[in-house]
């Protein structure tokens, strides 16, 4: 059995299901993993608040990766007085850059701003929107976002929703734009925007020394690209079975998918005697 001290799970098609919940067994699994005094530790591109929920749910008290670790949270007490471990931010001249790439080229592709823990849109009533606060059952603000990019604003992220075809040809302009920025889809309609001065894997060694672990000592477990790279670097590297073929052939071991159980197996396979 390995001898694992911390977990770092994705949480969108990983720890919950295609109903977005978390299944009974799959929560009395990871309640067990803490009791042995392993730290299991939410890493999302989720905001704070998108996290909430489920962060009370499996009652942890570990830090929060949020915004694929632009942004890592210390207090487990979400929306009141957190301290920040780590914080990486967009600069308005790439926010705005990427603002008007949008406005002029991909006017159907929906542009929302996240700034610490607050999500600032142009139009609430966007169905990509709408989409996805009924995924993290968060509300966003309806703002002139221009005006809060011009303000210098921190932008920890811009997510940017739309048909696939329109995801696929703005990454490629935004990969050919100098931009101080990372571009990566965490599913085929949505592509996250966050510092280059931010990853998972940048996080997880941020942890590492606040845990004192090792990387062999660390298991990750995602289910898309945005996780392959902390896959690779972690001591046990795991894909969700729903996983595209490439995050599973960075992995280590392919569990379940995350409508079987894939988190429950995977944590009983190597943390559970």
């Amino acid at each position: 059995m390995a001898n694992i001290k911390v977990v770092f799970s994705d949480i969108d098609g990983t720890l919950l299901n295609s109903n977005h919940q978390i299944t009974s067994c799959t929560k009395q699994t990871i309640q067990k993993v803490v009791q042995k005094e392993i730290e299991f530790i939410l890493i999302s591109a989720r905001m704070p608040s998108g996290m909430k929920a489920i962060y009370h749910d499996l009652d942890i008290k570990s830090p929060l990766i949020c915004y694929n670790g632009a942004l890592i949270l210390e207090n487990p007490k979400v929306n009141e007085n957190n301290k920040i471990l780590y914080s990486a931010t967009i600069s308005n001249m790439d926010a705005n850059k990427i603002y008007d790439i949008i406005k002029r080229n991909f006017s159907n592709v929906s542009f929302n701003l996240f700034i610490y823990d607050q999500w600032l849109v142009e139009n609430k009533a966007d169905k990509w929107t709408k989409q996805e606060s009924d995924i993290i059952q968060v509300q966003p603000m309806a703002v002139d976002v221009k005006k809060h990019i011009a303000q210098n604003e921190a932008v920890h992220k811009i997510l940017c929703m739309g048909d696939p075809h329109l995801i696929s040809e703005l990454e490629a302009e935004l990969n050919d734009t100098l931009l101080n920025v990372c571009c990566y889809r965490s599913k085929n309609t949505y592509l996250e925007i966050t510092s280059n001065d931010a990853s998972k894997v940048l996080a997880i060694k941020a942890l590492e020394s606040y845990f004192a672990v090792k990387r062999e000592e660390v298991m990750a477990i995602g289910d898309n690209f945005n996780d392959m790279a902390m896959i690779e670097y972690a001591g046990i590297g795991i894909a969700m079975g729903n996983a595209p073929q490439q995050v599973k052939d960075a992995s280590d071991f392919v569990t379940k998918s995350n409508d079987q159980d894939g988190m429950k197996w995977a944590l009983e396979t190597f943390i559970q005697s």
